[in-house]
């Protein structure tokens, strides 16, 4: 058989199939719960192939409201309810009110926090920093606040608008934080600085910093330090006496900063700096050995 005969053929079944409405047993089944699934696929299926307004479909759909109108069944109801959406007929209501609502212009800040809500809402806004509320160097002012949380909204904003200003502000907080919440916050905020910046301002090494910040540094240096230059060589001696610690969050983020700082000329000496982790450790350090780039 051609292609196109057998493709006539085929649609001739399914206008013939779509036809065949189904008898009066089928509305009868939707009160038996056993057959009440089958009933309504029957119906929707038949009634999914009245695609535009005809007499055919509104004779069918005439048929399914007077099933609707002489059923006292809320299963049955409900049934036949989901069937009349598909009739073409059916005017769907916008989903949103066409009428715009009143917008209001938002009250200006008095206070230092209302004020970074404001001048962080027309950030959101993209609106010109003509209208912002508070200038590069109130923002700096701000970023010494005694409150942590105003402090880093500050900071936040500040990165926002100047992250050249941002940049050693974030590094010089990070440098004094101990509580470990505190220097995740400060970490993400160096992460999404410009990565020149982050490079250029990033301390060689992380002795005096606490354990919390160590670890933010070693990560920081992991994915942005330069792989080349006299910076990856100073962090590269940083880093080595941070892989013999104990198990805990700066030894892990020191063996997973491996592949950017050493190579496999370095075998010998990462593997005497292997020697004597803790259960927990050895197993990553040797995956870490065993993955070393050849440069």
């Amino acid at each position: 058989m051609k292609p196109l005969s057998l493709f006539l053929a085929c649609a001739a079944c399914l206008i013939g199939s779509a036809a065949e409405a189904p008898s009066t047993t089928t509305f009868a089944d939707l009160t038996v719960a056993e057959k009440r699934l089958a009933a309504q696929q029957a119906l929707f299926d038949h009634s999914r192939s009245f695609t535009m307004e005809t007499p055919e479909a509104k004779a069918w759909f005439d048929r399914i409201r007077a099933a609707v109108k002489a059923s006292e069944d809320p299963e049955v109801l409900a049934a036949l309810a989901q069937i009349l959406l598909l009739d073409p007929a059916y005017k769907r209501a916008l989903p949103l009110n066409p009428k715009q609502p009143n917008t209001y212009e938002a009250p200006e800040g008095t206070t230092p926090d209302t004020k970074l809500a404001q001048l962080e809402r027309q950030l959101d806004l993209k609106r010109s920093a003509k209208d912002s509320p508070l200038s590069v160097e109130e923002l700096v002012a701000l970023t010494k606040h005694e409150d942590f949380a105003t402090a880093q909204r500050a900071n936040r904003l500040l990165r926002r608008i100047s992250p050249t200003a941002a940049a050693p502000i974030l590094w010089e907080r990070l440098v004094k934080l101990t509580q470990r919440s505190q220097v995740q916050e400060v970490e993400d905020e160096i992460l999404r600085l410009p990565a020149h910046l982050a490079t250029k301002l990033l301390p060689l090494d992380p002795t005096g910093m606490s354990l919390a910040a160590k670890g933010a540094w070693v990560r920081i240096a992991a994915f942005r330090a330069n792989r080349f230059g006299k910076s990856r060589l100073a962090m590269k001696a940083a880093l080595l006496p941070l892989l013999k610690g104990p198990a805990n969050e700066l030894t892990e983020a020191a063996w997973a900063a491996v592949p950017r700082f050493f190579a496999e000329a370095d075998r010998a000496t990462l593997t005497e700096a292997s020697q004597g982790l803790s259960e927990r450790m050895a197993p990553k350090a040797k995956a870490v050995l065993e993955a070393l780039p050849a440069k």
